[in-house]
């Protein structure tokens, strides 16, 4: 018997697998048992046409083919190389592989070439923890893996140069590529990543500002306006005012794009924060994952990033709803019957709509055409409680010609972006014992022990608090709001100037919160 060892992920999480592979007389037969799906069960044909075309025998006699432990359900076709190089072996072709110390994945064509395969840099890093030190890959997945220290990844693009190599201990002509330099790790910054820039946006300082305090304290942020107003415009730019990934938060993105089958061989680490827009129509599976074995749906491929959710009445309303629990918890569970996946999801919520369906109620140029039963309608599209987690919403107008002709320079990304590193530096150091590093992530139980209010904001507040018929919710929403305005204008206390900016951000004529 044959033993090779190899690996399988469900959700986030990585399960060991031993491929046992068991050669015994009787009628040929090929059985793989162990809880596989139907992608493993086929492995045998690969496995068979590849090993025939590369001049090797496949045995003609009684296969059994364990994968161990037989209660973890084994999804994907990453075990077909552990499964040829088990047959090989047992059959005495090549040499035993040394299952304890060399893991194996990889995808096998009929010809004989190494397939890249989904989840390969999680499941490198967790074996990596389990003490594996050598790990035999397809060449297309090495860009990802070159990310994982303390490990001897090598990577082939066939069957045979990967033989070549187990028998020789030679490596073939293409050679893995290096452990990646600081070069590498580096993240660039924001303004030398994005080709969108705010100064496209001609005029709407208004809009800037907000977008500006959007970005500084994480804050979920929803515009209502016209068309052709520059709401798409900026939410599209947001990227280019953040701050870069940090490597570890670079890990974590780059884990979920692998699972996913998202991510471009020629990448590696993604370097970018996620900019992810669906389409109004998609379901909810597509934004929440879907699959017997869920896969990461838009909200989790948005983590660390942004998820704009572009004419939000149109999206199905059981799709909105979805969204409530990972913008409270940054995080979303799925359950399934034989067990429960948990992605993480913290992003920033932009959206844009329209304050009618013909989109001009409240425009002083062009007359609104929709009855008062159409407007209602259209807003309770949009329940209270999700409203109740956007910390700004912001009424944008009709662009201005005079600022559209105009030549003057407008505020542009970079300036914008240094503002917005400077508060986050002040976050960071405020939090620094903490779990979190920005206001908008600050549980509410922590607010009166880490917030200073002025006497005169803390009067204003609770005014307002009355008269706006602010939540429990709405309140900390605009206190967080209040704090990233005061770190913006270097702060030590929040005044009653940053909180009425805050309210003003919170209560709109054209939609009720």
């Amino acid at each position: 018997m044959q033993k090779i060892q190899s690996c399988c992920v469900e959700g986030l999480e990585v399960y060991p697998i031993k491929v046992e592979v068991d050669v015994d007389t009787g009628l040929p037969a090929v059985m793989i048992v162990g809880l596989p799906n139907a992608a493993v069960k086929e492995s045998k044909d690969r496995v068979r046409s590849a090993l025939k075309n590369n001049g090797y025998d496949f045995p003609l006699k009684r296969i059994t083919i364990n994968l161990s432990p037989a209660y973890t359900r084994k999804d994907g076709t990453h075990f077909d190389l552990p499964i040829a190089l088990g047959l090989l072996g047992v059959s005495g072709q090549i040499p035993p592989l040394d299952s304890e110390k060399t893991l194996c994945l990889g995808e096998l064509s009929l010809d004989g070439k190494i397939n890249g395969v989904r989840g390969v840099l999680p499941m490198l890093l967790e074996m990596q923890k389990l003490g594996y030190r050598r790990a035999l890959i397809p060449r297309e997945n090495l860009e990802e893996a070159r990310y994982v220290r303390d490990m001897d990844v090598l990577g082939f693009n066939d069957l045979r140069s990967l033989l070549s190599f187990l028998d020789s201990g030679e490596l073939p002509e293409e050679i893995p590529l290096p452990p990646p330099s600081e070069k590498d790790v580096n993240i660039p910054s924001a303004s030398s990543r994005y080709t969108l820039d705010f100064r496209d946006l001609k005029g709407q300082e208004t809009l800037k500002r907000a977008v500006e305090i959007a970005a500084a304290g994480s804050h979920n942020i929803l515009f209502i306006g016209p068309p052709g107003s520059g709401k798409s415009m900026a939410a599209k730019r947001i990227p280019s005012i953040l701050p870069p990934l940090s490597y570890d938060e670079a890990l974590e993105v780059t884990k979920l794009y692998s699972i996913s089958g998202k991510l471009d061989p020629k990448t590696g680490l993604l370097k970018t924060r996620p900019f992810r827009s669906p389409h109004s129509s998609s379901t909810v599976a597509s934004l929440s994952g879907g699959g017997l074995v869920p896969m990461p749906g838009e909200i989790s491929l948005a983590h660390h990033g942004i998820l704009f959710l572009d004419e939000l009445p149109e999206f199905d309303k059981g799709a909105l709803e979805i969204l409530r629990q990972p913008m409270e918890d940054r995080k979303i569970t799925l359950s399934r019957s034989h067990r429960s996946f948990t992605y993480p999801s913290s992003f920033l919520f932009a959206a844009a709509m329209n304050p009618c369906p013909c989109g001009y109620y409240g425009d002083p140029v062009k007359s609104c055409s929709c009855s008062s039963r159409d407007i209602q309608r259209y807003h309770h599209k949009i329940s209270g409680p999700l409203l109740d987690r956007v910390d700004i919403i912001l009424e944008v107008p009709r662009g201005e010609y005079e600022d559209l002709k105009s030549k003057a320079p407008s505020l542009d990304s970079k300036t914008m972006a240094e503002r917005v590193m400077k508060a986050r530096n002040t976050q960071k150091t405020r939090y620094q014992n903490q779990s979190f590093n920005v206001n908008g992530l600050l549980p509410d139980h922590l607010q009166n022990r880490l917030f200073d209010l002025s006497t005169e904001g803390e009067k204003l507040l609770a005014e307002a608090f009355d008269k706006f018929q602010l939540t429990a919710r709405g309140y900390h929403k605009v206190l967080k709001v209040s704090r990233t305005i005061a770190d913006l204008e270097d702060s030590a206390e929040i005044r009653a100037n940053h909180i009425l900016e805050a309210l003003q951000y919170r209560h709109t004529n054209l939609l009720s919160t």
